[in-house]
Parts: C-alpha cells; structure tokens; sequence
C-alpha cells in the first residue's frame, strides 16, 4: 500500500505543523476508508513513516492526536491498533464524511448527519430549559442578541453564518455560569461548525430566523425554561426538516 501525503511541499511552504496535519489527513483516511478497520495493527513505525514519506517525530505526533480523538492505541505487543467504533470520540466525525465507506458494520453518512441533527435539537432543549432560571431578570440574553444580529447579517454566507449563530447559544450558556455547558461546546465548536456549514450550504437561512431566536430568547429573560426550550425545538424542528429529506436518501 503507497500512502501519498505531500509532506515536502507543504512541510516546506507552511512549516512542520502543516507536515504534522498531511500525515494526520493521510491515515485518517486510511482508517475510514477501511484500509486499518476497527482491530487492525498499523504498520511498524519505522514502515509507516517510510510509506507516509514523513519524519518519525511527526509521525508521532499524528499518532499522538489519533490517540487523543480515542481512535488508535498501543498495545503490549501489537503495536498500534485501531480501537473500535464505539471508543471514537466526536472529533472524527468530519474526517469519517469525508472518507469512509460505509459498511454493514458502519453506518452511512446520511445517517450520522441525521443523528447529529437529532442530537443537537435534545441538547440545545435541556440546555435551554437548565439556564433559563438562572438568567431571569437579568441581562443574560444581551450577548447571545449581538450574535444574533452578526449570525443574520452573515445568512448569505454559510460558513460565517453557521459560526455566529453557534456563538449564540454559547453567549447564553456563559452568561448563565454553567461551565459544564461551555467547556462541552467548546470541545465541539470545531466538529460542529465545520459539519453544520458543510450541510447549511445545502438550504437558505430561514426567513423567521431571527423572530423565533427573538422569542426563545425572551422566554429565557423571563426565566421560563419549557417555553423557550418548547420554542427553539419547534424552530430547529422546522429548520432541520429541510436538511433531512436529502439526507434520508442516503439514510
């Protein structure tokens, strides 16, 4: 197997840590397309740095990150092993829809994008209905309004939009103290701007967009968490409906 990542050109223009992504891209597509599946053993280092065309520190170094994303691990006698499907962590997900193919042991792309929008809506409620009582009366929301207003101005740009408008339920989770919210977040920020611009591309920003934000935002400033849980689940309900009749095609 030749693994091609162009570490030279792009070690050389851009510096070791573009080196370091190259072969980090490399042998994430190799494990997502099922070349290394779940329970299969890399090549020895001193082979795989060979085959990738990279130093070994930066062969480490992308091992390190597959390590840290729960996605390989060393085992006495085995060298490094691919772990199972079920031990990955969020941040693979933008590489595995951009590489995998799928299997009946692994589900398709149009199914984890429907997962991941399903996922969002539940999180989104109980993180709305958990920080409405603790912002009321207060100006919780007057951040969260600011991005708002910046995610709509940028609705024509998917990327831009996308970005701004996650800014928006941070700025409410931060203004309400709940760190366990911010820190999960921003663990996710990157994953799930990517993701949701890629998808968002597909479908124009909703006219009611900023009236129905307006009004869950108005319900957390009076402290009342069901309705504004109720009213941006209904939003993101409507919203979501316009993504998933593509995706179940290739559900």
């Amino acid at each position: 197997m030749t693994l091609t990542t162009d570490t030279t050109t792009t070690a050389s223009s851009s510096g070791h840590g573009t080196a370091i992504e190259s072969v980090l891209e490399a042998l994430l597509a190799e494990i997502m397309r099922g070349n290394y599946p779940p329970g299969a053993r890399l090549p020895a280092e001193r082979e795989l740095s060979k085959l990738l065309g990279a130093s070994r520190p930066t062969l480490r170094e992308a091992l390190r990150r597959l390590g840290e994303w729960q996605l390989v691990e060393p085992r006495r006698g085995s060298g490094i092993v691919v772990r199972p499907l079920a031990d990955w962590s969020i941040e693979v997900l933008p590489a595995y829809l951009r590489y995998a193919r799928p299997s009946p042991t692994m589900p398709t792309t149009g199914r984890l994008l429907l997962d991941l929008l399903a996922l969002r809506r539940v999180i989104i409620r109980d993180v709305v209905q958990l920080v409405a009582p603790r912002l009321v009366g207060g100006a919780g929301t007057v951040t969260a309004r600011v991005q708002l207003a910046r995610a709509w101005a940028a609705r024509h740009t998917p990327a831009a939009f996308v970005r701004d408008d996650f800014l928006v339920m941070r700025a409410v989770v931060e203004a309400a103290g709940f760190l366990p919210a911010v820190w999960m977040l921003n663990r996710v920020a990157g994953v799930y701007i990517e993701i949701a611009a890629a998808i968002t591309n597909q479908v124009r920003v909703p006219d009611d967009y900023v009236e129905s934000s307006n009004a869950y935002l108005d319900a957390i400033d009076r402290g009342d968490g069901e309705k504004a849980a109720e009213l941006v689940t209904a939003y993101l309900e409507r919203h979501d409906a316009a993504l998933t009749r593509g995706l179940e095609m290739i559900a």
